[in-house]
């Protein structure tokens, strides 16, 4: 039974309550109002992109698309003001770190607008604004780009070979980034390891996919000066930011609001050419101007993740105890990344694993290719560092001739490791510490949950498959800051109005900020509403990604609740005519005598015992000194059928150690979406390319994702493990169910067909598997 907020009063503890969504009525009722909603009356943007992976610009002519009825204009980036303007940064590692690594990061120059040389196929060259979208659209046929091909370059490892052609004029070569870090003596281990196993491990490029794709609505204000941008995104202080850099306009020349947005997955926690875009046409034309994304755009256009190599050497004892740990890894980020060093760095960092691991010595850089632009999504170089660990433990413990199970236990951080040192600092320069309760614990509970028994009774239910049984263990570090705002104000009728600078993208933020907020108020839940961020109400924030949301934005509104509470009892004492007053309840009493938030907001008013006095209004931002880390294991049986080799998920389980959870229910459902979208990633998702860099995966019918029926019911074991590294004692969560997935599909995998077979690639091809079917038929 889901508890009923309207029936509850003040005195039930709201955090950890697995309060309804109160968006979900809402949503379910046909009632969001995402992006495209807003468009009525808006002029129409349809952007002309490349058709060329690579090539040199000679000639745009627009003569046939001007002179259409319903045509205002075609604008490329001259028209604009764009020419030369490139889109910043988004993440820059702590010197420290930087300096521990020996970081590198070349400087990226990714145009709003291309303008003279195109990097890949779907790249905007220039926009056409007509009335509605079919003669926008129709326009934007008629535009006639000309080309001069260059070469392509799809591989990064070609990409990187001296002799490659640099992509990039101001580059000498196109690598984007390079990392390396050593500790212990991982070669005298090798040296002396009872064991060695190495392996190559690729993780094709996916992404996000969210049921909405991006879009933008821009207004000029011309009585304010300003421009009034909506936006799909996860991050909208980052989008003012950069069209402030771009443009040169001050910041409150520009407002950015999110309205709802229908996934996010960190696709949308990016900074877009189109929203630059948007946000100049609107001030130059002094039009209302909306562009919204269909779904080719989307597969063709939008940002990509994954797509890295790993090579790996893995040194064990002859009892299988790890001794050395050995990376080298490329992430291809296609045309660029605004991203990369946060990917590269993620990826370094979470090589080391849940595991007591002596000595370590990783590689990675970044390659610039011919491909789709690439950014973030849902953990960011942790699945594809956890595939390349997990598979060869898995490597490892068939050598030792032990099972999967069994190598984890012998190398996972128990209670008594805990906290454990690492020798490298993290990405804010703060000396890593893992602070779990007992990693351990969690490989005993997922098998617990799902016992590799089960496999007997999964083959006789599915005849027609070969059945296995798979492992896999991941760490994650979560809540990074370094801050987030918050604010929380008394509104006139007495009740709270709440907002954070982490925008939802689905994440239930207007449920659980609330209950964080009524909690810190010690209010009743049904006195406190949420309300979506912009960026005039509240000026300053990060954003929405990498698991920080509970973490960072929920205690920034648990501390601006205080500092409200600490603010009104001012008032009240001054109400009470007393020199200090308590609080509890939502009530501040003196000498017997007491006032609520409705008294006081009706002293504020004209006319009130108070009147003309500041508002009841608070903006909080909360620091956090460094990241938190969250640890779970998840076990999987499936079938791989015996004639086909479709692979079917039969049954999945994760054991999760988290922090307290503010909502449990929602905190499940996060992870049962993780890992809905790993068993994506890992049997069907893939961004595919011709040599000659054109795109292969432009619809559904070639870029599969999974179904229902492809994901079983997931069952979760929570451990809760608080931490006092924030106040409420909270742990991320976003990302904590997908990051294992590959590899506990791939071992399950393996563990069906038998024969020594290892899985190196995701997705895993079914023509591999038939092939293998064969060796095991034969």
């Amino acid at each position: 039974m889901i508890p009923d907020a309207s029936k509850s009063g003040a005195d039930r503890p709201w955090v950890g309550s697995s309060v309804r969504r109160r968006e979900d009525d809402r949503m379910l009722g046909g009632r969001g109002r995402f992006l495209a909603d807003l468009a009525a009356g808006a002029a129409h943007v349809v952007f002309i992109r490349s058709s060329q992976a690579h090539a040199t610009i000679t000639g745009i002519d627009t003569t046939v698309a001007e002179r259409m009825p319903g045509v205002h204009g075609v604008f490329g980036a001259a028209d604009l003001g764009l020419d030369g303007a490139w889109i910043p940064a988004l993440t820059t590692p702590d010197p420290d770190f930087s300096a521990a690594t020996s970081l590198e990061l070349a400087e990226q120059r990714l145009p709003v607008l291309a303008v003279d040389r195109v990097h890949y196929v779907g790249q905007p060259i220039a926009v056409v604004v007509a009335g509605d979208r079919y003669v926008a659209e129709d326009a934007a046929e008629s535009v006639v780009v000309s080309y001069e091909t260059l070469p392509v370059l799809t591989d990064a490892a070609t990409a990187l070979e001296p002799g490659s052609p640099a992509l990039f004029g101001h580059l000498p070569d196109n690598q984007a980034a390079r990392l390396e870090y050593e500790f212990g003596s991982p070669d005298e281990a090798f040296e002396t390891a009872a064991h060695v196993v190495e392996g190559t491990y690729r993780m094709e490029r996916h992404g996000a996919v969210p049921l909405e794709c991006r879009g933008v609505l821009a207004d000029y204000d011309a009585g304010r000066g300003r421009v009034e941008v909506h936006t799909s995104t996860q991050v909208p202080h980052m989008v003012r930011n950069a069209i402030c850099a771009v443009t040169d306009w001050d910041r409150q020349d520009v407002v950015v609001s999110v309205p709802d947005v229908g996934g996010g997955f960190g696709t949308k926690a990016n900074v877009y050419g189109e929203e630059i875009v948007l946000a100049v046409l609107a001030r130059h034309t002094e039009e209302r101007v909306v562009w919204v994304e269909d779904r080719q755009e989307h597969l063709l256009a939008s940002a990509q993740a994954r797509d890295q190599l790993h090579r790996a050497r893995l040194a064990v004892d002859a009892e299988g105890a790890i001794l050395a740990w050995d990376v080298d890894f490329v992430v291809d980020i296609g045309a660029g990344s605004l991203w990369v060093a946060g990917i590269v760095a993620n990826t370094a960092v979470h090589l080391m694993g849940p595991y007591r691991i002596p000595a370590m010595h990783v590689r990675g850089c970044a390659a610039m290719t011919n491909k789709t632009l690439v950014a973030q999504y849902r953990g960011a170089g942790r699945p594809e560092a956890t595939f390349a660990l997990e598979r060869s433990l898995d490597a490892a413990a068939a050598v030792v001739g032990i099972s999967g199970e069994e190598i984890r236990r012998r190398n996972l951080l128990g209670a008594g490791d805990l906290p454990y040192a690492r020798p490298i600092p993290y990405r804010d320069g703060v000396p890593i510490c893992f602070d779990g309760g007992d990693y351990l614990a969690c490989l005993d509970s997922a098998v617990r949950t799902l016992p590799r028994s089960e496999v007997d009774v999964c083959a006789i239910e599915n005849p027609d498959h070969h059945v296995g049984y798979g492992l896999s263990s991941y760490l994650e570090a979560t809540g990074r800051g370094p801050h987030e705002t918050a604010r929380v104000r008394v509104l006139p009728s007495g009740q709270f109005e709440v907002t954070a600078g982490a925008a939802s993208a689905g994440q239930g933020h207007e449920t659980v900020f609330a209950q964080v907020a009524a909690d810190a108020l010690d209010v009743p839940l049904e006195q406190v509403r949420y309300r979506p961020c912009d960026t005039e109400q509240l000026p300053e924030g990060v954003g929405t990604f990498a698991s920080r949301s509970a973490v960072l934005a929920g205690s920034a509104v648990h501390q601006a609740c205080g500092e409200l509470i600490a603010l009104a009892s001012q008032r009240a004492a001054q109400l009470l005519d007393a020199e200090s007053v308590g609080y509890a309840g939502g009530r501040f009493a003196a000498a017997g005598t007491a006032v609520g938030w409705d008294e006081l907001a009706a002293a504020g008013r004209v006319g009130g015992a108070g009147e003309g006095g500041a508002a009841l209004d608070v903006s909080s931002v909360y620091r956090v000194p460094t990241v938190t880390w969250t640890m779970g294991v998840h076990a999987v049986i499936l079938g791989v059928h015996r004639r086909t080799g479709i692979v079917k998920v039969l049954r999945y389980a994760v054991s999760h150690e988290g922090g307290r959870e503010i909502n449990p229910r929602i905190v499940e459902g996060q992870i049962v979406g993780g890992v809905a979208q790993g068993i994506g990633g890992a049997l069907f998702e893939a961004w595919r390319y011709s040599p000659t860099g054109e795109p292969t995966s432009t619809t559904f019918a070639a870029y599969h994702l999974p179904l229902t029926t492809d994901v079983p019911p997931v069952l979760v074991n929570h451990h809760h493990v608080a931490t006092p590294a924030n106040p409420l004692g909270v742990r991320g969560a976003g990302e904590s169910g997908t990051i294992a997935v590959y590899a506990a599909v791939a071992a399950a995998v393996d563990d069906a067909l038998g024969g020594g077979h290892h899985v190196t690639t995701t997705p895993i091809g079914t023509a591999d598997l038939c092939r293998a079917l064969d060796k095991v038929a034969s």
